[in-house]
């Protein structure tokens, strides 16, 4: 079975959304410009003396960022008005960025040559493609929270895995591993093996504030770093 229809089977089954996956296959809009333009900049693209070009998001302050930047939460309005434009928080050696989502109150850190997209069809989330790797994207992590949905608000003090189970929210065939600690937070860590229709893939499941937290690893490419994937997964953070 293809890759893509072994991708949206995975991510019905742990109920995301494949357009994350196909929006860097296609030819959809930049979504760093949109994101600008959707959260009251004006994208400016600017051409620099190697006829290269950049996109600018330029706000109603006059303060600017780079459209990545501003993308990533690495820059916000106001910020070259000090004096000093935030950079993307790096790696010497993996180039690693930290994106920080203001309105959820969560940052973690990606690879660089990641693209970060925002999901909210079926659910709230974010996800992380990577480049392609032997005609598959690696590494894609997704991280899923969608306050307005009621099986992702558990009550205080709830035992979570009976939750999950009677909102149907575990998939099928999937192996329950030891908990975790995510962000200071237990979490349930369930893996799901490979097969002909879809990938591997690792799930975990927490709660934090009366909020439900699903982070999904895929297995894509038919490669695992766990070094890589508990770097993301440590890099994990919340606003206080």
């Amino acid at each position: 079975m293809c890759a893509r229809r072994k991708l949206i089977f995975l991510a019905c089954l742990a109920g995301l959304m494949a357009a994350a996956y196909t929006t860097q296959q296609t030819g959809l809009p930049n979504p760093a410009s949109v994101y600008c333009e959707e959260n009251g900049g004006r994208l400016d693209l600017r051409t620099s003396e190697d006829d290269s070009v950049a996109g600018v998001c330029v706000f109603p302050d006059g303060s600017e960022c780079d459209e990545w930047a501003f993308y990533r939460g690495t820059c916000a309005p106001g910020d070259s008005l000090a004096g000093e434009e935030p950079l993307p928080i790096q790696d010497e050696t993996l180039e690693w960025v930290t994106y920080h989502d203001a309105a959820a109150g969560i940052r973690f850190a990606y690879p660089a040559d990641a693209v970060l997209s925002h999901n909210d069809d079926p659910l709230s989330g974010l996800s992380v493609i990577g480049p392609l790797q032997e005609n598959e994207n690696w590494p894609m992590f997704f991280i899923n929270f969608s306050p307005d949905r009621e099986e992702y608000r558990p009550p205080e003090g709830v035992d979570l895995t009976q939750w999950l189970i009677d909102h149907s929210l575990l998939g099928v065939d999937q192996e329950t591993l030891p908990d975790v600690t995510i962000a200071g937070a237990t979490a349930i860590h369930l893996h799901h093996a490979a097969s002909p229709q879809s990938y591997a893939s690792d799930s975990y499941f927490f709660t934090r504030g009366g909020q439900l937290y699903n982070v999904v690893i895929l297995h894509t490419a038919d490669r695992q770093d766990w070094e890589l994937y508990s770097r993301f997964l440590d890099s994990i953070q919340f606003d206080d």
